[in-house]
């Protein structure tokens, strides 16, 4: 039998290279994630938007073959280049408000029912109020429940860590747009987990417990940031932290989803927070919110205080129930998360803060003031309850 010639095995080559064009555009047509092409090391161009307002742009997506080491202890690296997200706080809020909007007519009935014969007369604050309360008590509910479930889901994750602890993601030059108030951009973002016995049980970041039997394995999760930098609208980059670690540190067991017994570790090096800046972004973002809502926030303000008002005059003590099944809740969420947690420890090693003072008789060079403060350090420790007192 003949071997394929050199230009039988190109023109397959550059075939199979033509059809993953058609195979990504039938992909933009089904889920709507458009890849340009496939490059040397991975895709190229990658872009998709999961809701209205929100953007996902990555540059390249590539993956690396290593040999596991001390400082990397996985066989595969998956690359993210020039990841950047991009909200548009102004589309978001539209959108909330279309499927919102439904529910603020009374009986029902849309605003394409006006001509059928609906009163067309707007709805008084104290007919609004009972849909607010509930409303918000829906809210309140969604919002633990929500919490709950991605608690569950972390636990979840640990079945599958037989493959997770193979793979380590790497973002490089990676950012966060938020139109017309700033960009927060991160030079360099690693996710790895380690599994190894030798090594994770002789760290010294921790006073755990090591693993005891074959049941128990102890793993460790490690996240890294490097060179994060705030953009303001209009204004220079400041860099507000030069690198930051997270450790957390726990056992597993056979029987049991998620880690037991978690240590967490948080390690900041130069921190340096420009209070005027993030004062002037919080201030575009609500001014972002307040130029799309609907309603004036004052008179919001003023609906759900009379919403409280009259529930509680229909129902009293409606309020109370309210307030002690969010305070359930939410201790019952807190409670089974601090349970899991056996230490934490949170240093810095240079805080510093600058703000801008405002003088009743302005002068012509700005005055500023400086806080700083170094090596700041804090360890919590939870006690065994059986231990005796000394």
């Amino acid at each position: 039998m003949a071997l394929p010639s050199l230009s039988f095995i190109a023109g397959v080559a550059v075939l199979l290279y033509l059809s993953t064009f058609v195979l990504f555009a039938l992909l933009r047509i089904v889920t709507g994630i458009s890849i340009q092409r496939i490059g040397w090391s991975g895709l190229r161009r990658i872009y998709f938007s999961p809701r209205e307002g929100l953007r996902v742009d990555i540059r390249g997506l590539g993956f690396t073959l290593h040999r596991p080491t001390f400082a990397q202890p996985t066989w595969i690296s998956i690359e993210l280049t020039q990841l950047e997200l991009s909200v548009d706080l102004k589309l978001l809020d539209r959108k909330s408000r279309k499927r919102k909007a439904w529910v603020h007519w009374p009986n029902g009935h849309g605003p394409d029912d006006l001509d059928s014969g609906v009163d067309s007369e707007t709805p008084s604050p104290s007919a609004k109020s009972p849909l607010e309360a509930v409303q918000r008590e829906l809210q309140r509910s969604r919002t633990w429940e929500r919490l709950t479930l991605a608690k569950e889901k972390i636990k979840r994750l640990h079945r599958k860590i037989n493959w997770i602890r193979v793979v380590d993601l790497v973002a490089k030059n990676s950012s966060i747009t938020v139109i017309d108030v700033g960009t927060i951009q991160v030079a360099s973002l690693s996710v790895a987990v380690d599994v190894r016995r030798k090594t994770v049980d002789r760290t010294r970041l921790f006073l755990h417990r090591r693993a005891s039997s074959q049941n128990q394995r102890p793993a460790e999760w490690i996240f890294t940031a490097r060179s994060i930098l705030f953009v303001p609208e209009g204004k220079d980059s400041t860099e507000i932290l030069d690198h930051c670690t997270l450790n957390v540190h726990g056992l597993l067991y056979r029987d049991l989803e998620g880690l037991r017994d978690a240590s967490i570790a948080l390690k900041l090096g130069r921190l340096s927070v420009p209070y005027d800046d993030l004062e002037t972004s919080l201030r575009r973002i609500k001014n972002c919110r307040r130029a799309y809502s609907k309603r004036d926030p004052e008179k919001r303000d003023v609906e759900i205080s009379l919403a409280d008002v009259m529930e509680e005059l229909d129902r009293p003590g409606s309020r109370e129930e309210s307030i002690i099944q969010t305070v359930s809740d939410s201790k019952e969420f807190i409670s089974s998360i601090l349970r899991g947690i056996q230490e934490i420890q949170f240093a810095v090693g240079f805080f510093g803060l600058s703000k801008r003072v405002c003088l009743a008789q302005p002068t012509v060079n700005p005055i500023y003031l400086n806080m700083s403060m170094k090596e700041v350090g804090l360890d919590l420790l939870r006690l065994d309850p059986k231990a005796r007192p000394i």
